[in-house]
């Protein structure tokens, strides 16, 4: 009796355990990368333009339905005054609101899976109040990403984010 007894909670557990994980086991599509960052150039002087390009995939298995994307730089550059302009902002975006040196977007929705939507920033460096020559300016971004998907008639949702941080594609300087 105690052999099968022993059977029967060794079976439980193992049930219990097997349930568990495969309810903790995140979907196929977490490994995938599903925000990108780049930009077009590192290094850029006075007059010059820099364009950065932010990428949301969407690699769920239902609709992105609702996407928000922002992007800012770091310091020194988020602290100092006439050192960069944003003098643009565009792709797959139903609006850009720029305020400051800050950038807000909201992609155009809904995001198919495996679709991808690209929202881009435009950033003229100006010329130096008083020119240095030889000295440089580190630059940094600190883009985020939120959006939310499978959306059910009950108005629930699940969604996911990134950032803020500071991407390697994204940092480089300002060379005077």
């Amino acid at each position: 009796m105690v052999t099968l007894r022993m059977k029967k909670i060794t079976t439980t557990i193992a049930l219990l355990l097997g349930v568990g994980s495969a309810m903790m086991t995140s979907p196929a599509s977490a490994a995938e990368r599903w925000d990108t960052y780049s930009a077009d150039r590192s290094t850029i002087g006075p007059g010059e333009t820099l364009t950065i390009t932010m990428t949301l995939t969407n690699t769920e298995t239902t609709d992105i339905s609702f996407a928000y994307e922002y992007v800012d730089p770091l310091w020194p550059l988020n602290t100092t005054t006439g050192v960069i302009a944003i003098t643009g902002c565009g792709g797959d975006i139903v609006d850009c609101t720029v305020s400051g040196l800050t950038a807000t977007y909201h992609p155009r929705v809904p995001i198919s899976p495996g679709d991808s939507r690209s929202v881009t920033l435009t950033v003229l460096v100006l010329p130096p109040a008083s020119p240095t020559p030889g000295s440089t300016m580190v630059t940094g971004w600190n883009p985020y990403m939120y959006y939310e998907y499978d959306r059910s008639p009950s108005g629930s949702f699940l969604f996911r984010h990134a950032g803020p941080f500071n991407p390697a594609a994204l940092q480089g300087r300002i060379l005077y």
